[in-house]
């Protein structure tokens, strides 16, 4: 019989609280659309086409989707704690480069740069795995599961706020500041709980066929596809159709 390990709060020598794991599964999520409502106005700022700038959203999503076949076979061969930080560290500069761009191509380079952290999205799950027995983890993964929804439902309207009183620079500075309190957070929490970084790469990807043949895997994965990309194509779409269509702000 597996028993749960011990958990102390901001000691890494243990596995990470519930709460730290909530917020990396959050943030990927908030930064993933919050700044949409400033479409419109990063737009015009830039001097380019609504068009261009919903690439932030398309490109951000793009590099996500690569980078989660890559981060569970690297967290797996060099622990879940150092790409957790290097993630953190990545999208903090990755932010900067967001505010300062001084073109609407570099913006969409940083941007899609700001998508490493999407390691905190598929890494959190895989430490509820590695803390718990099999017959816990679905309670807690359904605790970081809520994270990751509540998120991109308060995202546009606290950017939205934020872009009417300060504008859309404001959006980022409140992403940098959250990754900054988020990377301090784990690097006091986060204790490394995978024990299995001796595996290869090739012992690792070597299962990729099995899981490609299974019409299951295809059967949820489709499904999760068709529901959030007709999430995410309205609200990229919503800001312009607002502000443009029916003179909204």
């Amino acid at each position: 019989m597996t028993t749960r390990p011990e958990v102390r709060y901001l000691d890494r020598t243990t596995p990470p609280h519930i709460s730290t794991l909530i917020l990396l599964a959050s943030l990927p999520a908030l930064s993933m659309n919050m700044f949409l409502p400033s479409l419109p106005a990063m737009a015009e700022y830039f001097g380019v086409d609504y068009r261009l700038m919903q690439l932030s959203v398309a490109l951000y999503l793009g590099v996500s989707a690569i980078l989660q076949l890559m981060i569970g076979p690297l967290s797996d061969r060099f622990g879940r704690r150092p790409l957790i930080l290097a993630g953190g560290a990545l999208f903090l500069l990755a932010t900067l480069g967001c505010i300062w761009a001084p073109t609407a191509e570099i913006f969409l380079m940083f941007r899609m740069a700001q998508a490493v952290i999407a390691t905190g999205m598929a890494i959190s799950r895989a430490v509820v795995r590695d803390m718990v027995p099999e017959a816990e983890a679905a309670s807690m993964i359904g605790y970081v599961t809520m994270g990751m929804s509540l998120a991109p439902m308060l995202g546009p309207l606290l950017g939205g706020v934020l872009d009417s009183y300060f504008g859309w620079h404001s959006v980022f500075w409140l992403l940098f500041g959250l990754g900054a309190a988020l990377f301090v957070l784990s690097w006091h929490d986060l204790g490394e709980t995978s024990t299995t970084t001796n595996r290869s790469f090739a012992e690792q990807f070597r299962q990729y066929p099995e899981l490609l043949m299974s019409r299951r895997f295809w059967g949820y994965c489709l499904s999760a596809t068709f529901a959030s990309g007709a999430f995410f194509a309205y609200l990229g779409g919503a800001p312009f159709v607002g502000k443009e269509i029916f003179h909204m702000n």
